[in-house]
């Protein structure tokens, strides 16, 4: 059970790995593989709450996520004028020692702490060592001979390389939040959909639509969304993500769900009319379909 400290919260024999962690990408999960190894220890991500995005994971989707990563204890720490006075000397002591109980450190090889980023993995290691504590430090994981960083996701959902974005990340980048109503185009179609309205610092591929994978409840089901303002449809429509899941009844209005974009199978455009748009969508099912191999009649 992971638990979601907005303070920094006093724990015992806990094996730690440190970051920003935006994504929690392939290059992160390798410091919670490092930490995974200390079985006798509570495994935790002491992460960062910045008042500014852009970002690839809202603070809720990285819980989530690393929970599904094997997390225990979610610890977000506010990136606050307390905290940035802190000297390396006393990040060490009273968060790492005093509040975290930390047996193990595991840290990327450019990991800085401390007042004016003052405290290096090198005055990390020094400090542990004294204090009798495991710190690992792990180098750069790379992939197609480029390190995997957040800035090169960033580039690649910007990009609309949606396909190594998700390689990078480890799983298909994801969409979590509340089914609001729409317009209710879908229904009138009968095509219903699930209404989300993205969080505005989340950073977001090109406009268009996906073959997508939606969680509901702990339950996976496959679907078709439109990310984009729906240009059909008369009006200023804000930017949403509508999901239609391809082999599901239920009502899904209020209930919180997890969309996970898979493939990119066009982009976002404007049609003469909801004759045709109708249309476009059904063909948009099959190619959905057809990408997670259950075709749809």
């Amino acid at each position: 059970m992971i638990v979601v400290k907005k303070q920094p919260y006093q724990m015992k024999n806990t094996a730690v790995c440190i970051g920003k962690f935006d994504g929690l990408h392939m290059g992160h999960q390798s410091l919670i593989a490092e930490i995974s190894k200390y079985t006798q220890y509570q495994k935790v991500l002491f992460t960062f709450a910045f008042p500014e995005g852009p970002y690839i994971l809202t603070p809720e989707e990285k819980y989530v996520k690393a929970e599904k990563l094997g997390i225990d204890l979610y610890v977000e720490c506010p990136f606050d004028e307390t905290l940035k006075e802190l000297s390396a000397e006393e990040f060490f002591d009273e968060i790492l020692l005093r509040q975290c109980d930390a047996k193990v450190i595991c840290v990327g090889d450019d990991f800085h702490f401390g007042k004016n980023r003052g405290g290096d993995v090198r005055l990390l290691q020094k400090m542990s060592e004294k204090a009798g504590i495991v710190c690992i430090v792990v180098p750069k994981k790379k992939m197609y001979d480029e390190i995997i960083s957040s800035t090169r996701i960033r580039k690649c959902l910007g990009d609309g390389s949606l396909s190594l974005a998700n390689e990078l990340l480890g799983a298909p980048y994801m969409v979590m939040g509340e089914v609001v109503h729409g317009n209710k185009i879908g229904r009138t179609l009968d095509m219903p959909t699930a209404n989300q309205i993205p969080e505005g610092r989340k950073i977001l591929p090109p406009f268009g639509v996906y073959a997508s994978r939606v969680c509901v409840e702990g339950e996976y089901y496959f679907g078709v969304t439109n990310l984009g303002v729906k240009p059909t449809i008369p009006g200023e429509n804000q930017i949403g993500v509508e999901t239609c899941l391809l082999q599901f009844e239920g009502d899904l209005y209020g209930k919180k769900i997890q969309v996970e974009l898979c493939e990119f199978i066009r982009g976002e455009r404007k049609f003469a009319n909801l004759e045709q748009l109708m249309h476009q969508m059904e063909a948009d099912k099959k190619n959905a379909g057809l990408f997670f191999g259950q075709p749809i009649k």
